[in-house]
């Protein structure tokens, strides 16, 4: 965890999860509305009491713009004093991930953390790109060049019967 002028922000592997352009958008009305909502609805899933329980320090912390070959992503981060059936007070630290689809903004994902580390983890796991290499690894490149291999050996097994096949009848 780092302090960045005395804001908050998550830092874990040395990967910063804050995106700058997250720190300086103004968000219309309507979709501070809809983190809020969502986050509240995440309360409640998990069983706190709507009325008692609240959403504290909700930001969004990532934000990747819709492009012309992939869609857009936000996440938002925030605190929650959760109220159980019981009367127990629970602080939990909630993720809400919103896909950006043709400018429209849809919940996606939702998660609810007891511990703030948890919380980064998951956050560094959905900010970090992904390879896109599949043979990056030794055993996958294996077993990849293996089943490649079998195919081919099996269609020229097959190849040559049928050519001794059709040569026979001939």
């Amino acid at each position: 965890m780092c302090v960045n002028g005395g804001r908050r922000t998550v830092s874990y592997e040395g990967i910063e999860t804050v995106t700058p352009e997250a720190d300086k958008i103004q968000f219309s009305r309507q979709i501070w509305q809809a983190a809020s909502e969502h986050a509240h609805r995440c309360l409640t899933r998990r069983e706190f009491c709507p009325e008692q329980s609240r959403i504290e320090n909700l930001r969004c912390v990532h934000l990747m713009d819709e492009s012309e070959t992939q869609f857009g992503k936000q996440l938002w981060c925030f605190e929650a004093i959760g109220i159980d059936p019981a009367g127990r007070r629970h602080i939990l630290h909630g993720v809400l991930e919103f896909s950006i689809q043709f400018g429209l903004l849809e919940s996606s994902q939702t998660a609810m953390f007891e511990d703030s580390d948890h919380r980064d983890k998951f956050l560094t796991k959905e900010t970090k790109p992904v390879s896109k290499l599949v043979y990056q690894y030794p055993s996958t490149r294996f077993w990849v060049y293996a089943a490649w291999s079998g195919v081919l050996v099996l269609s020229l097994i097959w190849l040559s019967l049928l050519v001794n096949f059709l040569i026979s009848r001939v």
